[in-house]
């Protein structure tokens, strides 16, 4: 067989324009962002206040949308699962953008916000948007879930989560505003 015979390997898919455009906002941003190889998926671990927050950046080019996930670094056991549900929903309600949910099998947390953009692309600040959001939020939530998850029965018997969800003392500082225009 001579090289002209050897079957040659398919290109790889190049990549879709929202996700070049997910690609763009991560350098101009200066985020240190790593692609999953064979998808479009950018990943990031950031420094927040309270955690390090890996975040998951995922394209469905399909629907043109780009989907922003954060994974809080808990296992919720299933006799506190009725009790973060309610915690998730509660704080749900105040969310304008994204929201948690509890995957009961595996007994993480996760928050998503998806946007889905026009056929000319991503915004570049809208996506910036979406992973400060999902990064704010991760980052607001930590310590609540964590106090609720560590709070004996006796004290979780008394827990009025409305009233727990409104404790500044546990909120990280908010950020100085930052500029409107990407870099």
């Amino acid at each position: 067989m001579n090289g002209s015979q050897l079957m040659k390997q398919p290109a790889p898919p190049s990549p879709s324009r929202l996700f070049t455009a997910v690609e763009e906002t991560f350098a101009r941003m200066d985020w240190a962002g790593r692609r999953v190889p064979g998808r479009e998926v950018m990943e990031a671990d950031f420094e927040a206040h309270h955690t390090r927050i890996r975040v998951h950046v995922q394209v469905f080019a399909q629907v043109d949308a780009i989907s922003v996930g954060t994974t809080l670094g808990h296992k919720v056991p299933d006799s506190r699962s009725g009790l973060v549900s309610e915690l998730l929903m509660r704080t749900n309600l105040e969310l304008t953008v994204g929201a948690f949910e509890l995957d009961y099998e595996a007994g993480r947390v996760l928050f998503r916000a998806t946007n889905i953009f026009p056929a000319a692309g991503g915004d570049p600040q809208i996506i910036a948007s979406l992973v400060h959001s999902a990064l704010a939020e991760t980052d607001r939530l930590t310590p609540f879930l964590t106090l609720v998850l560590r709070m004996p029965q006796e004290e979780l018997a008394r827990l009025n989560l409305k009233l727990f969800l409104q404790r500044e003392d546990l909120l990280p500082p908010v950020p100085e505003a930052p500029d409107s225009t990407l870099p």
